[in-house]
């Protein structure tokens, strides 16, 4: 029994809508009798489904870009117990009385991170089971990295106490938070068969099919993290001896979890593992290597003997609390006290500042990975060891509150932490010791309100330019244009898709380039356009909020990065969407296609669009004008040279009712 008519797909961008919309028509394929859409505000998307044997239709609405409506969902999630600054890419909320709940959250990764990268997006699991929503990252496995010549490198996976973090942190909170492994584009049939136990491409679409038809996810979750065990167990079975525990190890840890012992006792009493700490930093301080001396004579590793991560059993606690009161003799009493408590501690390494000062933003998830593994139970200290900027002691002395406003990585490190150890080479202010007494004022308290967003932005920017240039040339140009890429902000440059002039096969070149031979540049959207001549027109588009920010002479960069990427051979192709995606060895001839390119900006102002006129050198430009609330837009189409004028043409000619698009030629 549906509990909701009418759902809310909050995202950094059209793409993640519209990602999060082709999973919900797969999921309800079976009783979908009709979709209609996009129909209502130009810069929010409202779609129709019509269901068998229901009578009322359900509404999907999609609000593209965060923190720029009447209400801030983000801010909604904080006060809900979701007590870092983290997004996920998608939030689904229902609607009902005026109110809108949080049903799931979704994060869409191009591939599975490894090394660092793998536990930058721990913070975001951690905050969303905080507020007591359901969090799923999804990632491609099975695909292959290029190098600098696009040939293929190795895959490289994460260490398995990263996706093993989100099993022990759902057990806790009562609430999943769950890795989702879908197949890579990329992945080859050897890579599909090793991979079998772990793909939940089903699961996935079964799971939101769930959360539409108000059904209970239970099975499904358990089917999840049984695959997500199955790639912990294949990612330690590859790994070296000692390195982390063994597959019947970490078997036996989830059964541990399960039965509600701790990660921590589990570890201390059955799989002991060497530890030591390397800091390649120049600007390591002598007492910080002394300290990390110290901490593998007492530690074991936690899951891990290389990860920044390590247990001292409550057994080495008082001996390993002398030595560093030793090694730091002002640190606070009770600081010194609080250290040689009869528990187990857990100690977080954070080096967190790259030598000029700035973040290393993965370390922002190394201290929630950290409680994400051993639970709220546990102390937790993190020690910061990196040259962070000067004027982060005094902050961190007198005002940690506004220091965790301003800052990412202080506010991970202070949310999760009982205690705080800093030697750091910038450091000439503090103490060294801070308990968590010191900043507890800074850590939001959960509040229970209710709220409805608006579909109107409070204000016009470029996530409204993509909008509509995907809503008209995406999904109101008819067959005889193909969307190759849409790349809006936050987007993740995962691929271009063409088609060759015979349109037997769909080609798509992954792992992008940045820059693709000289004076290239890569578009915000790419479209095919066939039928209008001979030949089918490629046009490369840049989408900027303000005429002033378009780059001069972008028009031939752009068409000649599509130019010089399809000599190159194309990652995958398939014959069509319901097949799946094999490697391919196609490369299309530049000679057969035409190349144009095109501006979109916001401004009706005649000089802006002269300006951008003479300075791009594109062949077409669309300039838009919305209304204040967004509900509606025109868009002026001028043209530049004969194949400008073509596609102006065409495009002027497109049915766009009921979709707050108007066009106008120049």
């Amino acid at each position: 029994m549906i509990s909701y008519q009418q759902f809310n797909i909050h995202s950094d961008n059209i793409v993640e809508c519209e990602r999060t919309l082709d999973l919900i028509k797969i999921a309800l394929a079976d009783r979908i009798e009709s979709i209609i859409g996009p129909r209502g505000s130009a810069v929010c998307p409202i779609f129709q489904l019509r269901l068998k044997n229901q009578k009322e239709p359900i509404h999907l609405t999609f609000f593209p870009g965060f923190s720029r409506w009447n209400e801030d969902i983000l801010q909604f999630i904080r006060e809900r117990g979701g007590i870092l600054r983290e997004a996920a890419d998608v939030i689904i909320t229902g609607v009902q009385s005026h109110t809108e709940v949080p049903l799931i959250a979704i994060e869409y990764c191009g591939a599975l991170p490894a090394g660092n990268q793998a536990w930058q997006r721990s913070g975001r699991a951690y905050s969303f089971a905080l507020a007591r929503i359901p969090y799923l990252y999804v990632a491609e496995l099975g695909g292959y990295e290029l190098d600098a010549n696009r040939d293929r490198k190795a895959p490289r996976m994460p260490n398995p106490a990263v996706p093993f973090s989100y099993l022990s942190y759902s057990l806790e909170q009562d609430t999943p938070v769950l890795p989702i492994f879908v197949t890579s584009p990329g992945a080859d049939e050897s890579s599909r068969l090793a991979h079998a136990d772990e793909f939940a491409d089903y699961e996935l679409i079964a799971l939101i099919r769930t959360l539409l038809l108000n059904e209970n996810p239970n099975d499904i979750y358990e089917l999840l993290r049984r695959k997500v065990l199955a790639l912990v167990r294949k990612r330690a079975a590859a790994s070296r001896n000692g390195r982390t525990l063994t597959p019947q190890q970490w078997e036996s840890a989830y059964d541990a979890l399960k039965k509600g012992q701790s990660l921590v006792e589990f570890l201390v009493h059955n799989a002991q593992l060497s530890w030591s700490k390397i800091a390649y930093i120049a600007s390591l301080t002598a007492s910080a290597k002394a300290l990390m001396q110290h901490a593998a004579r007492y530690a074991i590793g936690l899951t891990s003997s290389e990860l920044p991560m390590c247990i001292i059993p409550r057994t080495n606690r008082p001996e390993f609390a002398s030595r560093v009161s030793a090694l730091y003799r002002d640190l606070p009493i009770d600081f010194a006290q609080w250290l040689a408590r009869d528990e187990h501690l857990v100690i977080c390494w954070v080096m967190g500042f790259k030598p000029g000062g700035d973040d290393a933003r993965p370390d922002r998830g190394l201290p929630p990975l950290s409680r994400m593994l051993v639970g709220q139970d546990h102390d937790l200290l993190s020690v910061v060891y990196g040259p962070a900027p000067t004027a982060t002691w005094p902050m961190l002395q007198h005002d940690p509150k506004t220091l965790s406003q301003r800052n990412g990585l202080w506010e991970a490190i202070l949310a999760v932490s009982d205690a705080l150890l800093v030697d750091s080479a910038t450091d000439r202010v503090t103490k060294h010791g801070y308990l968590r007494s010191h900043w507890e004022a800074a850590i939001p308290k959960p509040v229970s309100r209710n709220f409805l967003i608006k579909p109107s932005p409070t204000r016009i920017g470029e996530n409204d330019v993509d909008t509509v240039l995907h809503t008209l040339l995406g999904r109101c140009a008819g067959p005889d244009v193909y969307e190759g890429l849409c790349n809006p902000p936050g987007g993740d440059w995962s691929g271009i898709s063409l088609q060759p002039p015979e349109r037997t096969v769909e080609l798509r070149w992954l792992s992008l380039p940045r820059v693709s031979g000289a004076d290239t540049k890569r578009p915000d959207h790419v479209f095919q356009f066939f039928g209008i001549v001979a030949q089918p027109i490629i046009l490369s588009i840049e989408s900027k909020e303000t005429a002033t920010a378009v780059e001069a002479g972008i028009g031939p960069r752009l068409s000649k990065y599509i130019a010089n990427l399809i000599t190159s051979t194309a990652s995958i192709e398939r014959p069509a969407p319901i097949h799946p995606w094999r490697h391919s060895t196609h490369r299309l001839n530049p000679r057969n296609f035409l190349f144009a390119s095109a501006v979109a900006f916001i401004s009706s102002s005649q000089s802006d669009i002269d300006s951008v006129m003479a300075k791009a050198k594109a062949d077409l430009i669309f300039a838009y004008t919305f209304e204040a609330n967004g509900n509606s837009c025109t868009i002026c189409l001028i043209p530049s040279g004969q194949t400008g004028r073509l596609l102006v043409n065409y495009v002027a000619g497109l049915t766009i009712t009921g979709t707050g698009i108007s066009l106008r030629r120049d």
